[in-house]
């Protein structure tokens, strides 16, 4: 039975399991070795709303807790400077949605653009956050946001959340791994230490102690799909710039370039790829781009996962467990993921580590990323905004693997929802088929439906999107929901997010 886990790593992904596992497993010993050999990334990072169910719902955090101390800005998802027009990639279920009394979804008529194709589009096109309550002052607080937060402060709210659920944390290198009949029996550390455990997580990042180097799990290379090794990153701090609902993915000459809003600051990043492009050649064009960004450092990584994440008595999340490029605000995703599974994995399986738990679990963690490989390699495939090297070898070279088949019914059949299930086969859990859907629709993919939506539906479309744009407008941007959100006289409604256990 499993009385102790040791985690490895005290970056987000380390802190937000012991805090997964506190949580649901108060009598579990959690330890967690804060390594400073490890480093942490630290950069700005944007989410989806999935994180937000996990903090609120999964650990039971207050909202007014969280924003008090992390002081989160709010996305409504994403603006892609990308494909034939800008596009803004919303949260919610625009594609979904049926025009009038007819049973088509809106895909069909978007073929000019997908902009105002809900309340969420609208309110990203004029940067604004939330509607309006007719009741006062305040904003009518919807679940389908993400957050933008900074790295440091995050870390810094865990560790404190952390101590109070009753982790034990501690500071040291490791120097050794022991391990015995195909599990690990303890680390130890550079000062002497012997930690043994009944179980370890491995959130050392991008070192992969545990999974990578101990055990020898092969890693399977993304390059064939994601061509990008490299991200710059710098910022700047806010100056008159409105903070804006959604974090921006910009096409760039060897790649792409990320903008991550906070409340005093600004988080740029441009992702690219070394075979097109110098790391000197980047930071000019990047700085041609951002003419106020400060100092900037480069972050070279590898796309890709371990072939296993569930190891014996070794379970890797973050970005020990695999990594791709943070095009779609994944990162937290995955740690959230991640963290549910192997708690819920403990929970059914009584706290024992059995073999064929092990197995499905470690089945479910590995299309996770895979989906998440296919999802990305549509943008890379189908974005015409330019015309160099690095985008012609992209659109003639990236493999959509898992997405081929999506792509395929798309071009002869339109985005329509009959066969969701059989195409998303064996399970497509984050971005459902609306995700794709929406991606091709946007970069301007031809379909062999095109002329499906007649004079009537397009008259009706339009109405649609005048009745969006007038409602959006009436909206708060994010700094007057911010000030509504921290103003005393606030209260969240209680269970705005439901515990999910």
């Amino acid at each position: 039975m499993i009385q102790d886990v040791l985690i490895l790593g005290g970056g987000t992904a380390g802190f937000f399991m012991a805090a997964s596992l506190k949580t649901h497993h108060p009598s579990l010993r959690v330890r967690l070795v804060r390594s400073p050999g490890l480093g942490i990334i630290g950069v700005g990072e944007g989410s989806t709303p999935d994180l937000l169910n996990f903090i609120h719902g999964h650990l039971r955090i207050p909202p007014a807790e969280f924003y008090r101390a992390v002081k989160p800005s709010l996305k409504l998802g994403i603006k892609f400077v990308w494909g034939k027009q800008d596009y803004n990639y919303s949260f919610t279920s625009a594609l979904r949605l049926r025009l009038g009394k007819s049973d088509m979804p809106i895909g069909f008529v978007c073929d000019e653009g997908i902009t105002d194709a809900d309340l969420a589009t609208s309110l990203m096109a004029q940067d604004k956050v939330f509607p309006r309550s007719p009741e006062g002052p305040w904003p009518l607080v919807q679940k389908t946001i993400g957050y933008h937060v900074e790295n440091a402060e995050l870390v810094a709210w865990l560790e404190a959340l952390a101590a109070r659920l009753g982790v034990e944390v501690i500071d040291g290198d490791v120097e050794t791994v022991e391990q015995a009949d195909g599990e690990l029996k303890a680390l130890r550390l550079k000062d002497g230490r012997r930690l043994a455990a009944d179980f370890f997580v491995d959130a050392s990042g991008f070192r992969a102690e545990l999974i990578g180097k101990a055990l020898g799990t092969p890693f399977i290379s993304y390059a064939d799909s994601l061509f990008c090794d490299r991200a710059l990153v710098g910022g700047w701090d806010r100056g008159d710039e409105p903070i804006l609902p959604y974090t921006i993915a910009e096409t760039m000459e060897a790649g792409w370039a990320w903008q991550i809003e906070h409340p005093t600051r600004i988080n740029r990043g441009y992702v690219y790829s070394s075979k097109f492009i110098s790391d000197a050649e980047a930071e000019a064009e990047f700085r041609r781009k951002n003419p106020k960004v400060g100092p900037t450092r480069v972050v070279p990584f590898v796309s890709g996962r371990y072939a296993h994440q569930w190891v014996g008595n070794v379970f890797a999340l973050g970005n020990a467990a695999g990594f791709v490029e943070p095009l779609e605000a994944t990162s937290l995703l995955c740690i959230a993921n991640e963290c549910r599974i192997l708690t819920a994995a403990f929970r059914e399986g009584g706290l024992r580590s059995t073999p064929v738990m092990r197995e499905h679990t470690d089945r479910l963690c590995g299309r996770l990323w895979d989906e998440i490989r296919d999802f990305l390699a549509v943008h890379y495939r189908f974005n015409e905004r330019l015309d160099t090297p690095f985008w012609r070898h992209c659109r003639e070279h990236v493999a959509l693997h898992g997405a081929q088949k999506i792509v395929d019914f798309y071009r002869e059949n339109g985005p329509t929802f009959c066969l969701e299930a059989e195409l998303l086969k064996p399970a497509q859990s984050i971005f459902l088929l609306q995700g794709f859907w929406l991606k091709l629709v946007a970069m301007g993919v031809p379909h062999g439906r095109m002329d499906r939506a007649g004079p009537a539906l397009r008259e009706e479309w339009a109405r649609t999107q005048a009745r969006n744009r007038a409602m959006a407008a009436t909206g708060l941007t994010v700094a007057e929901t911010l000030s509504c959100l921290h103003d005393p006289r606030w209260a969240w409604t209680p269970g705005f997010y439901q515990d999910e256990e």
